[in-house]
């Protein structure tokens, strides 16, 4: 059984997605003013989201051509936003209330605590924040036991005390990627057996996985149905992410890759390929 218990020390695995809007100045004001990150850079089309400054953490690109993602298909279905804090969480919630923006949820997740909605275009969105990963209980086999009961928001309030909300902090991080897909024996195969993740939880429509013990990198689902198709490459919604691997875990995964008959392009110590369900991966080794 897997003991180590991570810490937030770690570099993040999760480094930036890219998504496909329908309108660029109506998603910049959704996410600068709203979620609060900062605009980094716009190029045409395009523009690049932090919290630091320095590190884009979300890019958003429009195009004519974008189509509505069809219902019932594979890609994205969240991206989760980790804060610092549980004090960060408490001010983007009252923020998120006093803007009255509509919400999806609030669970307690019991590793962690966390606060739904979706973006302009219907791209579901989690803001969160971890427990000290000393208390996340083990399941007996290496991964934890999680949950998803109602979050006690008077309780997350209390921790904002004098403070008030002016954006997401620096520190603030793509914690974990959720993924609606075809096949959770697929996926399973890809990510664990391909690129070398381990399973944190899992069940006949669900799949976890990470690396450093975390609670989960990389969710995946089949709770609308097994066999969902691709949506079409320009829809709206998600167009790739990036993952930072070690070399050691670039190597590997290179290797498993080719052992296991997937296509991918490897140029630059960068890898891109694309899962069994369609979505798109860029895996950067990390010195």
């Amino acid at each position: 059984m897997n003991t180590t218990v991570y810490t937030e020390a770690l570099e993040p695995r999760i480094g930036y997605l890219e998504l496909q809007v329908s309108d660029l100045a109506k998603s910049l004001s959704f996410y600068q003013e709203f979620i609060g990150f900062s605009l980094l850079e716009r190029e045409g089309n395009t523009a690049k989201l932090t919290t630091d400054g320095a590190t884009p953490q979300l890019v958003l690109t429009e195009e004519e051509a974008f189509v509505p993602r069809p219902n019932r298909t594979t890609g994205l279905y969240h991206y989760a936003v980790l804060v610092p804090t549980r004090q960060d969480l408490a001010l983007w919630f009252r923020h998120a209330v006093q803007e009255g923006y509509p919400l999806q949820g609030a669970s307690d997740h019991q590793y962690s605590e966390a606060i739904y909605l979706a973006d302009p275009d219907g791209n579901g969105i989690e803001v969160y924040a971890d427990r000290d990963p000393n208390q996340w209980e083990r399941d007996g086999r290496g991964g934890y036991i999680g949950g998803t009961a109602p979050l006690d928001l008077q309780n997350l309030l209390a921790e904002i005390k004098e403070k008030e909300w002016s954006g997401l902090p620096s520190g603030t991080r793509i914690g974990h990627m959720h993924l609606q897909v075809t096949s959770i024996a697929e996926s399973e195969k890809f990510y664990i057996d391909a690129l070398g993740f381990d399973i944190l939880a899992k069940d006949t429509h669900m799949l976890f996985v990470s690396k450093d013990a975390y609670h989960h990198h990389i969710g995946m689902n089949t709770w609308e149905g097994q066999g969902l198709p691709q949506p079409p490459e320009h829809a709206l919604g998600l167009k790739q992410f990036t993952i930072h691997f070690t070399e050691e875990e670039f190597l590997h995964a290179t290797s498993q890759l080719d052992q296991l008959g997937y296509v991918y392009r490897e140029n630059n110590q960068q890898i891109e390929v694309t899962d069994p369900s369609g979505n798109k991966l860029r895996i950067v080794a990390k010195k």
